[in-house]
């Protein structure tokens, strides 16, 4: 199907058809540039940082980084303290 992008204020959009979006759990939809196309897929109640597409690249950094320089590496129990208790306070654990 091909649709025109429109100026919308200070943006463009373009129309979905209903039958796109009618059975959707939510009406928030994630946007993804790729190489050469545009996606636009459905937010999820799972999505995660981790799917984000400069993830890998901050993960890839901090590994180069820890490998280069282990010296600067730390026990999580040499770092922790109240202040990230009271950050996480009512965040479910993940298994």
């Amino acid at each position: 199907m091909q649709k025109k992008l429109f100026k919308h204020g200070g943006s463009y959009a373009v129309d979905l058809p209903i039958s796109f979006v009618r059975d959707l759990p939510s009406k928030t939809v994630m946007v993804e540039k790729d190489r050469d196309r545009i996606v636009i897929v459905p937010k999820g109640g799972l999505d995660t940082i981790e799917q984000e597409p400069e993830f890998k690249t901050f993960i890839d950094v901090l590994l180069h980084d820890a490998m280069k320089r282990p010296a600067k590496l730390r026990d999580a129990r040499e770092v922790w303290g109240r202040q990230w208790d009271e950050l996480l306070a009512g965040v479910a654990e993940q298994e």
